[in-house]
């Protein structure tokens, strides 16, 4: 691609005037106007905006800085009768004297595109995981409650292939994988756990036990190893389910699952309102520094901003807070969507010190030989994910669509483009509609959160009744958390001060 810009020495008004008649994507530049450093604040938005113009004539060349498509090629007649499946997965926190995560459901909601009978076009599911159930994780984490969700909601759409032969679309709210090295390094769950889990979702007993005997020798023979050399490392020979290794064994099932079938579904994930800045770092603005230099204009952005630090693709994304969504924003028409790249999601997990359960020494584990940039990784770990954003209408900014490449080259037009048609029965929210439904339906009303609130002060205060809990202090507690309210100042701490 030439990353060429045009020589223009003025901003362009047409552009300027574009922003201020898309409120969201003038008020993300005007609060990034105020963040900035002083020195590129009073022309932010103006050189911003001769940016934009500068992009946008790239991208007109035969030779464009990147590749657009259309996404709006796709119409109903197209889709007719297809099954599409929406997973998103819900917490509710029950109060005590504090809030804590208490119940997990995942919400499913499958539509047969076309269906006119109602009791045949729409199903509803949902599947609930009490999480003071399971033995494994680390449960003072402020994460578990995510590695949770997200093998409750990969469960989830395993479920809806598995139990769906004519699925045509799995799509999930969120990203299709997680930035998993934030998750390393939890206590491994317990056999006990992952039945629990199996048992939930309504999975054959038979296929349940086949599906712990399979991840066990796979994670024992190859992965283990790998990942805790040391051989008297009790971890790697019992019967446990490291939560990463876990989940990625999940993730190539589900891969496993969709390759069989003919056409192959479309699996996907969708994220609304993201913060990432890798396309712009490694696609577009990567490609705008070569094509400077090429053309001996190397200081662009210094000349543009009055700076001399804005030499490289990072330092622009830095000090000048862009975003994808805010930068595509501003390049693309609704309709587009952008040039697909390998989305990094694993580059966090290497090598390092993790406490991995209750035991008085660190343990080193090599989390990369779940990164399928490793041979271990590419057999046993998780799957490579590609990108891309859609634009769906003026009023909202792109959202990122994410596909595994593994299941074929035409995964990501497929998925952006009914990502973009799903999305403009919403046109003021620009999400697909069916995710907005699972939301809702995953959703844990507080009526329910409160029941178990009530339940669990109800069996507390028997237990106190009956004297079953001796210790002074305990009883202390437990008293302040059934009885306070959250903003009672009668239990405050006592300071000695009269």
């Amino acid at each position: 691609m030439n990353g060429r810009l045009p020589d223009h020495s003025v901003a362009d008004n047409g552009v300027t005037q574009e922003l201020e008649r898309q409120p969201h994507l003038f008020l993300r530049l005007a609060e990034n106007a105020l963040t900035v450093a002083e020195s590129v604040r009073d022309n932010y938005l103006t050189n911003t905006a001769r940016f934009v113009r500068d992009v946008k004539g790239a991208l007109a060349r035969t030779d464009p800085l990147f590749a657009v498509g259309n996404a709006a090629t796709l119409g109903w007649a197209d889709v007719q009768g297809e099954v599409v499946t929406f997973i998103d997965g819900g917490v509710g926190q029950a109060q005590i004297a504090s809030r804590m995560p208490i119940l997990l459901r995942v919400g499913s909601y499958s539509v047969r595109t076309g269906e006119r009978r109602l009791a045949e076009r729409e199903h509803f599911g949902y599947y609930p995981i009490l999480l003071g159930d399971l033995e494994g994780g680390s449960k003072d984490r402020k994460d578990f409650v995510d590695i949770v969700r997200i093998t409750a909601e990969l469960l989830g759409g395993l479920s809806a292939l598995e139990r769906t032969p004519d699925l045509r679309v799995l799509m999930f709210h969120g990203p299709l994988v997680y930035l998993m090295n934030a998750y390393a390094g939890h206590t491994p769950f317990t056999e006990r756990d992952i039945d629990h889990f199996l048992h939930q979702y309504a999975v054959d007993p038979s296929v349940g036990r086949a599906m712990k005997e399979e991840f066990l020798h796979q994670a024992k023979v190859y992965l283990y190893p790998c990942m805790v050399p040391d051989s008297s490392d009790l971890w790697a020979t019992r019967r446990a389910f490291e939560p990463l290794a876990w989940i990625a064994y999940l993730y190539r099932r589900l891969l496993q699952e969709a390759a069989r079938r003919t056409p192959v579904p479309i699996i996907v994930g969708v994220v609304e309102r993201g913060e990432l800045t890798e396309f712009s770092r490694k696609v577009l603005l990567a490609r705008v520094f070569e094509g400077l230099r090429a053309h001996g204009r190397a200081g662009y952005f210094n000349d543009l901003f009055g700076r001399h630090d804005l030499n490289k693709a990072d330092a622009v994304v830095e000090r000048l807070g862009y975003t994808d969504s805010l930068l595509l924003g501003m390049v693309l028409r609704p309709g587009q969507f952008s040039e697909p790249w390998s989305v990094d999601k694993y580059s966090g997990l290497r090598s390092g010190q993790a406490q991995l359960f209750d035991e008085a020494r660190p343990d080193q584990v090599k989390w990369n030989c779940l990164n399928p940039s490793t041979a271990t990784g590419r057999q046993y770990g998780f799957p490579e994910v590609s990108g891309s954003y859609v634009h769906v209408s003026e009023t909202t900014e792109p959202i990122r669509v994410e596909v595994f490449p593994t299941l074929g080259k035409n995964q990501i037009v497929d998925a952006v483009r009914r990502t973009h048609l799903y999305a403009r029965l919403l046109p003021g929210y620009g999400f697909p509609v069916g995710l907005d439904i699972a939301d809702k339906y995953a959703h844990v009303p507080a009526w329910l959160t409160d029941a178990y609130s009530k339940m669990i002060r109800y069996h507390l205060s028997v237990s106190l009744q009956r004297g079953e809990i001796a210790d002074v202090e305990m009883q202390r507690i437990l008293t302040q958390a059934i009885y306070m309210n959250p903003r009672d100042w009668l239990f405050r701490p006592d300071t000695g001060e009269r």
